[in-house]
């Protein structure tokens, strides 16, 4: 078939391209109309058919309102809800006869008391206007018609079909309630109409549509609407197309009882589609006729324009040869045609000079080649056909012209291109001929030798080459070594890191606090950089011991059963100090019923804190909002998550930043670097660690409007809740005791010290409780006076007075012996709250305080402190464990000190302590099989333990340990107010159970 085509004239085969082709396009936009315009016009009809369904459904829906306005009328009746009660019958002689069911088109009237009784039930037969027994199905409301008595409200009312066994029933229920509208409902009232054919005839005339009404499980039904009775296409008004002249538009009806409903159906003539079909064939034989003439035109204008010229210009090309180089062809003009004969006369041009040229480059390249420093040899796999210089000098006597011929080497000549052509390249050793054997890289190429097929060789010496790559080989070998001692060092130096740090810390903090008045500022501020560098160097040391040991693989995780709702009220409770510092509101959105998760408590504590801490270091005065939500399981190999969203008001992040948030030591900017600090490792490090629980990290943000980070994480449980409401979250405490029950019935004196003339007057007011009086003073010289007059109970201490400051009157009062009991509570906005505890007051208050907070705090110190528990402290550090002891005793607790394990089991036989603090790595017995043989103790059995630790627990141990202590604390990583805190926490969990 192609070289008939071929055989062909140009004209003929331009004739029959614009014919098929115009074939093709007229068969393609008739293809096209066809589509296009049929599919409109069955748009067209099917949102008729829809509107007209609609139509139906609404006057059905109309009928169903009225019918539950009158229902609506008769049960607010005063008359109505008395009968209810006493059933008068001359309330029915009165308002339910012949007329009232006439009037009304009522088949049927019950009264249902509160109780489920019906205390009047009617039906009335609306064509013969008598009334008529009442269907078996509404003989009594129980089963599925239960639900016709239960109302949401006093208001609210049920109205539908419902589906009984003489036919569908319009129904209307509505709680009986007086005029007033008020209840409690005293029963129920059910007003209902039969949906027969004189209904249907009437509501048919209403809108000018005829339609049916058909039971789903009726043999009457279409075999149409099959698909609809069966409840498949019941979202939608239902279109079944029944033949080129009719269609049926339907649609399914909910029951009231909950089973099927009824099918409403309107058949319909197909107008819209004929007239489609009428405008499809009329455009058709405007486009053939256009066709046509179109071709006829086409070819009239390219047999004058293109084909003559074409073919005198191919004969003119046809007579140049060989024999008459220097022939030109005719210009035909200035149009393409003309363009392309001046182009072949400058093409002739350019071919006589291109063959000078040619003879000129063949000169260079042989030059070239001579000048390279690698050989090149061609052969046919016998002999040699050409070899430059080099290779000459490399294979023989260094003249190529005596290699010609001769026989090529082995390994040059064994070495031969691929069947297709593709290059073959080998590396092999090649001896010379002065005897030096040489490391060579072989390429083979196809070549052609006079028409003759050839292989060319390229050989290149790669001896240093080779020697270069061992060299690198071997430094890339002690690089990786030494990486690798690297982390085994860092993940081996973790406890001998953390223990030291420890000490320095708690010491530091020790110090700072046990420095009276007298002791220097300075040296009291190098104390506090101490710890704070302690701090600051402990937390850089475990980010950086973390995430060594994610990139040698030696990270473990330590899964165990935890409450989620627990870990959030921890989580919370820590970050939201830093919160109000930057005055931003901490908010909670969370499932009812989170369960339990089954993963890596402390580095799910980790990820969530460094998440709440970046989005309150990057917010002021705005909101962070922690949300968490369950997702439930959507495959087996997508179980059941969590997520954990923190969203935040502040500054937000630029797209072009995002994607560098999860890398090593990297901010997002230079400028947010320099106003927030930080390494750049806790998001980092957050997403390395979400990844090995199983779950990952990810942002969406917008700059100057917020961000959020949202943490997913799997877990085996299933539990999900409903949406609890956002409301601002509270650390859990216990509540506090009422200012007004003071032992004893003792009035007590609470003296306050401001000069804010407001706050005088305000305290005491909002502090009034039975047995509390109050006295004020404006200046710290006046509360002197009155403290030592009237030695009160409790004195309210502002910071900034006038003259005397705040710091100097706790000062003077600690020294007084007379005034030094005194417990003293300090109201500032300073931050030097240590120097306030150092001088002995009892706490200190931020202004502006909570009046809630004030009033704990008041009540705490009224009602006086707990008396001393005996605690007992296992750590073979003696400083550390002189740490330790000196601040559970700062903290009221009695302390008795082991070095060992054999000391702590001879100190528990004598006293059972009200809670063990114990390290793990100790001399001789360590620390899990200590807690194990305390467990076998009478006096350790119920005995709550606190792990104190710098080692790093393997799997097994942290299971161990989660199955028989109650709490584990990592050395370095709490700082003592928080072990004084954990320590209360679990005597008072002791105390409740």
């Amino acid at each position: 078939m192609a070289t008939f085509i071929q055989t062909l004239s140009l004209r003929t085969r331009l004739r029959a391209a614009l014919v098929l082709m115009l074939a093709v396009l007229v068969a393609v936009l008739l293809l096209l109309a066809d589509s296009i315009i049929e599919r409109g016009f069955l748009v067209v009809e099917e949102r008729e058919v829809a509107e007209r369904v609609t139509q139906v459904t609404n006057a059905l829906e109309n009928g169903l309102l009225g019918l539950q306005r009158t229902t609506i009328d008769y049960a607010q009746w005063d008359d109505t809800y008395a009968f209810v009660g006493d059933e008068d019958p001359a309330f029915i002689e009165t308002n339910f006869v012949d007329s009232t069911f006439i009037y009304n088109a009522l088949a049927c009237v019950i009264m249902v008391n509160a109780e489920g009784d019906i205390v009047y039930a009617a039906w009335f037969d609306l064509a013969e206007e008598t009334f008529v027994d009442p269907p078996p199905e509404l003989t009594s409301f129980t089963g599925p018609y239960a639900t016709l008595l239960q109302h949401r409200s006093v208001d609210a009312g049920i109205k539908g079909f419902l589906l009984l066994e003489d036919g569908p029933l319009l129904l209307a229920a509505q709680p009986i309630v007086t005029s007033l509208g008020e209840g409690p409902p005293a029963g129920t009232l059910l007003m209902g109409r039969w949906l027969d054919e004189a209904e249907v005839a009437r509501l048919a005339e209403l809108t000018r549509l005829d339609f049916a009404v058909y039971q789903p499980d009726a043999a009457a039904l279409p075999d149409e609407l099959q698909p609809l009775a069966a409840g498949a296409t019941a979202e939608k008004p239902f279109i079944q197309i029944v033949d080129a002249q009719r269609i049926l538009g339907a649609t399914l009806l909910p029951n009231l009882s909950g089973t099927a409903g009824i099918v409403v159906a309107l058949d319909l003539p197909r107008d819209v589609y004929q007239l489609g079909q009428t405008a499809l064939r009329n455009y058709t034989l405007v486009l053939l006729a256009t066709a046509l003439l179109f071709g006829a035109l086409v070819l009239v204008v390219i047999e004058r324009t293109v084909l003559r010229r074409t073919i005198r210009l191919s004969q003119q090309v046809a007579a140049i040869g060989p024999h008459a180089p220097t022939v030109r062809v005719e210009a035909l003009g200035r149009d393409e045609v003309g363009q392309l004969a001046a182009a072949i006369n400058q093409m002739l041009q350019r071919l006589a000079a291109y063959q000078t040229q040619v003879a000129e480059n063949e000169r260079r390249y042989r030059q070239l080649i001579e000048l390279l420093p690698d050989a090149i040899i061609v052969h046919d796999g016998r002999t040699v056909r050409y070899i430059n210089s080099v290779g000459a000098r490399m294979l023989g006597n260094g003249l190529p012209a005596t290699l010609i011929g001769q026989p090529v080497a082995p390994v040059v000549g064994g070495l031969t291109p691929r069947p297709d052509g593709t290059p073959v390249i080998q590396e092999a050793a090649l001896r010379c001929a002065n005897g030096e054997t040489i490391e060579a890289e072989l390429v083979a190429l196809p070549f052609s030798d006079h028409d003759t097929p050839a292989t060319q060789v390229i050989v290149r010496n790669i001896t240093e080459r080779k020697q270069v790559e061992q060299t690198l080989r071997a430094a890339k070998e002690a690089a990786d070594a030494a990486n690798r001692a690297k982390s085994q060092f860092l993940a081996t130096m973790s406890h001998e890191l953390r223990t030291p740090l420890t000490a320095i810390i708690g010491y530091a903090e020790l110090l700072e606090q046990s420095l009276d008045v007298a002791e220097p500022t300075e040296m009291r501020q190098d104390l506090g950089r101490i710890r704070n560098a302690g701090v600051h160097l402990l937390a850089l040391i475990n980010d950086v011991l973390d995430l060594s040991k994610i990139e040698a693989g030696h990270m473990q995780t330590k899964p165990s059963t935890l409450n989620v709702s627990q870990l959030l009220e921890t989580v919370v409770a820590t970050v939201r100090p830093l919160a109000q510092n930057n005055g931003n509101q901490l908010l909670v959105q969370h499932d009812i019923g989170l369960g339990e998760m089954f993963t890596d408590a402390m580095r799910l504590r980790q990820m969530l804190l460094n998440l709440l801490s970046n989005a309150c270091k990057f917010t002021h005065e705005g909101r962070v909002t922690l949300e968490v939500r369950v997702l439930p399981a959507e495959a087996p190999d997508v179980p059941e998550r969590l997520t954990f969203a923190v969203h935040d008001t502040g500054i937000g992040i630029a797209p072009d930043q995002i994607q560098r948030l999860f890398q090593d030591f990297v901010q997002i900017d230079a400028s947010s670097t320099r106003k927030y600090g930080g390494t750049g490792l806790g998001l980092a490090l957050s997403q390395r660690l979400a990844q090995l629980l199983g779950g990952a990290i990810t942002v969406t943000s917008e700059p100057e409007v917020g961000s959020t980070f949202t943490l997913t994480v799997p877990r085996q449980t299933t539990t999900l809740g409903e949406a609890a409401p956002l409301v601002p979250l509270v650390p859990t405490a216990l509540a506090p005791p009422s200012l007004g029950d003071l032992p004893g019935g003792e009035s007590r004196i609470i003296l306050i010290i401001d000069d804010d003339p407001a706050i005088r007057d305000l305290l005491p007011r909002v502090l009034a409780q039975t047995g509390l009086h109050f006295e004020a003073a404006a200046s710290g010289e006046e509360g002197l006076d009155l403290a030592a007059a009237l030695l009160p109970d409790l004195i309210l201490l502002d910071v900034l007075l006038p003259g005397m400051t705040g710091w100097d009157v706790l000062q003077q009062l600690k020294s007084d012996p007379d005034t030094e009991a005194i417990p003293v509570l300090m109201l500032t906005i300073a931050q030097d709250t240590a120097n306030g505890f150092m001088l002995g007051a009892t706490n200190i208050l931020s202004k502006p305080v909570e009046v809630e907070r004030l009033a704990t705090e008041v009540a705490l110190v009224l009602h006086g402190q707990p008396t001393a528990q005996r605690l007992l402290l296992v750590e073979d550090d003696p400083d550390i464990r002189a740490y330790l002891r000196r601040t559970l005793v700062q903290g009221g607790w009695s302390v008795d000190e082991a070095e060992d394990g054999p000391t702590a089991l001879k100190l528990l036989e004598q006293q059972a302590p009200a809670l063990a603090i114990v390290d793990l790595m100790l001399p001789g017995m360590d620390g899990i099989t200590l807690i194990a043989a305390m467990r076998t103790h009478p006096h350790g059995a119920e005995l709550p333990i606190l792990v104190v630790t710098a080692k790093d627990l393997a799997l097994a141990e942290q299971e161990q340990l989660n199955q028989s202590v109650e709490q584990v604390m990592r050395k370095g990583s709490f700082r003592g107010d928080e072990l004084l805190r954990s320590v209360r926490a679990l005597l008072q969990r002791r105390t409740e159970r």
